[in-house]
């Protein structure tokens, strides 16, 4: 009997393995639709042997290559997007910063926040960008694109035309994940708001009915989001909302903040038992290559303290 799960999945452009990991999962779960993980929450019935998968942002690999596959198996999913990066053909800010230098953008980061270089040499670019609100990460881009001469990326994404045809589809369940994927713990009352509310509003604008459905960016309860952002979400009669808590389903699952797990892979095949034991085992996981190392939590603390934020 396996544990019941829901699992996140973001860029795949590797086809015949996602097939594979597909065949994989059919052949332990029954694979649900966020509709029906709605009901059984709502219901509280106990929950064993079910899945439900699930994608955020909404890169083109996704209409290109996983769509192709959902309708040949038959297999229901839900996607997380950002109404305005569709709309306007926009990259969110970590698809903009892949490919730049490093240690440029160490050097214009500290300029920017007025710290040392040497004080944030042991964290990188990205981690020091989960500390700090959206608006001062974009201006720090900008920065950069401006010292180094760098073109703004081709879109990333898919365009507004796929998703409505993604949402007619009957396979694929579209919900919010905000304006400009912050983290949104580091927002203010009135940016957390925004991002929340308008991806909400814009996104139901967008497909012409009802969003009831909402993934946190990064996903960490505590972390990346609080109380704070469960509340606001309620207030707009979200049903469901989805976390990256490495953790199963149960009947005391929050639902607005449900637990979601990255697929397993560890170099080996999907269908290997090893991979089932691994994501039956969830939070009880131990990484051996993480022991001594600094939780992402504690490396936070350690990044604002040097911020002062």
């Amino acid at each position: 009997m396996s544990k019941s799960l829901v699992l996140v999945f973001h860029k795949e452009e590797n086809g015949h393995l996602f097939e594979k990991i597909i065949i994989a999962l059919k052949a332990r779960y029954s694979l649900l639709s966020a509709a029906a993980l709605e009901e059984l929450l709502v219901q509280k019935k106990v929950l064993k042997n079910i899945c439900h998968i699930s994608f955020d942002d909404g890169e083109k690999s996704f209409y290109n290559i996983i769509f192709p596959l959902l309708k040949k198996h038959q297999v229901p999913v839900s996607l997380f997007v950002s109404p305005d990066k569709i709309s306007r053909g926009s990259n969110y800010w970590f698809q903009q910063m892949e490919g730049f230098d490093e240690q440029v953008l160490k050097n214009i980061i500290a300029q920017q926040l007025n710290i040392s270089v040497d004080s944030v040499i042991n964290f990188s670019a990205m981690s020091i960008f989960n500390c700090l609100p959206v608006k001062q990460i974009e201006n720090i881009i900008e920065q950069y694109r401006q010292q180094t001469k760098c073109t703004i990326k081709s879109p990333q994404n898919i365009n507004t035309d796929q998703l409505r045809e993604l949402d007619a589809s009957g396979l694929v369940t579209i919900g919010a994940h905000t304006i400009n994927h912050p983290v949104l713990k580091n927002e203010d009352d009135e940016s957390c708001h925004f991002e929340i509310t308008e991806s909400i509003k814009r996104l139901e604008t967008l497909l012409g009915h009802p969003v009831k459905y909402f993934a946190y960016p990064n996903g960490r309860p505590g972390i990346d989001f609080s109380e704070r952002e469960m509340k606001c979400l309620a207030a707009h009669k979200m049903a469901m909302a989805f976390s990256t808590e490495l953790d199963h389903l149960n009947t005391e699952t929050d639902p607005l903040s449900i637990p979601r797990m990255g697929f397993a892979r560890m170099g080996l095949s999907p269908s290997n038992w090893l991979v089932g034991f691994r994501l039956n085992a969830g939070k009880k996981w131990i990484n051996l290559k993480s022991i001594g190392s600094a939780s992402e939590e504690t490396e936070r603390k350690s990044i604002k303290l040097i911020l002062g934020t």
